[in-house]
């Protein structure tokens, strides 16, 4: 059978600015699609199509859901948030549907890793970890000057109290898909007429 949509995570660990990037294509159209976001987002989400415009969406428990009326690609952007433990080690936490391609830059020190890495591949400036579906916990520390590792605490700290979301509730991105159909529908109708 056919696979619907295609998703491939890549998450990217660099010592002042992580990122997660989900590339999705979709090869049929879908009313409302859902896709899980392998870490929890520090604020906010952008979801673009393959032209660059931005995609309406809704996000509900690290789940984005948005409307793809016709096949394509998007492609998901956020910064994810890292927790600081109380000796100073910084942890990713993923709770991943997809295979995962996890990017740690030359300036960031692992120092716990999953024991059931898929692959391994190292880079001129870090090193790829591929992970399967799951959960996994990532502890490291950045290499770089000490206000370097502060900076990036005082942001997480700052900006972990907002995430804005694009709609109030998921009901109204449904009503709004559903009247798109039905002015669609009717256009369609009058067109051929």
């Amino acid at each position: 059978m056919l696979d619907l949509l295609s998703i491939i995570v890549f998450i990217y660990l660099t010592g002042n600015n992580p990122s997660v990037t989900i590339n999705a294509t979709l090869y049929t159209p879908t009313l409302l699609m859902n896709i899980t976001l392998p870490v929890q987002p520090l604020g906010p989400v952008t979801v673009i199509n393959s032209t660059g415009q931005s995609i309406p969406y809704y996000i509900s428990n690290n789940e984005v859901y948005l409307s793809m009326v016709n096949p394509g690609n998007i492609t998901i952007t956020y910064t994810p948030y890292i927790n600081v433990l109380n000796n100073g080690t910084l942890q990713l936490r993923i709770n991943t549907d997809y295979e995962t391609q996890v990017y740690i830059a030359s300036d960031v020190l692992p120092t716990a890793i999953p024991s059931n890495i898929q692959g391994f591949q190292e880079t001129s400036n870090g090193i790829i970890l591929t992970l399967a579906p799951g959960n996994y916990v990532i502890n490291f520390i950045t290499t770089g000057p000490t206000t370097t590792t502060e900076t990036a605490t005082q942001h997480i700290t700052k900006t972990s109290t907002s995430q804005p979301i694009p709609y109030p509730s998921l009901s109204y991105i449904i009503v709004i898909i559903v009247v798109a159909l039905a002015l669609s529908i009717l256009l369609i109708v009058r067109h051929r007429r």
